[in-house]
Parts: structure tokens; sequence; C-alpha cells
């Protein structure tokens, strides 16, 4: 859907019902979490980052993403992403780490899966243990703040 905005009706047993016009955003970005934990993967060991599995400096992580918006080159929606030349975000894609500025290495569609994002970061060398927060900022936009352990 390309525009600002998108207008939608519904018809039913009742007959039709208009409903408000919705706007519509380039990029709506979210990092995914399941059950209140965001999906964050080491991308060298490809497990998951948790309780046990901390962020370390110098690691390489890849995080779980939705509503980044278009990629280059276009890829049809409802289609697998393919391994080999993935398509990568248009937008311009920013990762902070308790409101610091942190590398991000890629952001292209996650190979193999449809309709999901993977920006891949490298956390700074740091001396501090503890929780962290995440956030992405794509096309000017914030996503969601997610919380990462992180150990020297």
């Amino acid at each position: 859907v390309t525009g600002t905005t998108l207008a939608l009706s519904v018809n039913g047993p009742q007959g039709r019902r208009d409903l408000p016009a919705l706007a519509l955003q380039p990029v709506s970005p979210a990092i995914m979490e399941l059950d209140g934990s965001p999906l964050l993967q080491d991308a060298d060991r490809e497990i998951a980052l948790d309780g046990s599995n901390p962020g370390r400096s110098h690691m390489r992580v890849r995080i779980m993403a939705e509503g980044l918006g278009r990629v280059r080159p276009d890829w049809p929606a409802g289609s697998p992403t393919p391994a080999d030349n993935t398509p990568q975000v248009v937008a311009q894609v920013r990762a902070y780490l308790d409101r610091e500025p942190i590398e991000v290495l890629r952001a292209v569609l996650w190979p193999g899966l449809t309709g999901v994002y993977m920006v891949e970061i490298e956390i700074p060398a740091t001396l501090q243990r503890g929780l962290s927060e995440l956030y992405l900022e794509v096309g000017g936009q914030e996503s969601n703040r997610v919380r990462v352990y992180i150990e020297p």
C-alpha cells in the first residue's frame, strides 16, 4: 500500500461499514518480543541472548525486527527471503545501547522468513555489567525499548 492514508470498508451481515481512514507511515520499527523478552541472537553461535547467555563486548548481535519499510531490491510480500543477495533496508537504520549510538553492521530481510527483518549490531567495549536499554531508529522513527543483559 502506498500513500498517506488508507480507507477501509467492511461488508457483513449488518451491511457496509466505513471505517475512519488510517494514517500510513513508511516505517514503524519494532524489536520483536516473545513473552516480554526481546528476540536477540548471538550472531556467531546463533543462540538466543538471555540471562544465561548475555551480550558481551564486541559481540555481534542479530535483532529480530519488523516495520523497517522498503528494501532494495524490492521483494514480494508473503515470499520467504532468499539466503543469498538478501534485500537491504532502504531507510537509514541506527541502533542505541543505553542511549549511545552503536554500529549497525547490516539491516536486511531475515533469510528464510517472511516479513521479518534482521538488524545486526556490534556491542561496543564496555566495563559495565547488567541490564542495558536497546532500541532502533529507522527513518527518524524510534522502536520500542528492550532490556538486554550485558557483561564486559
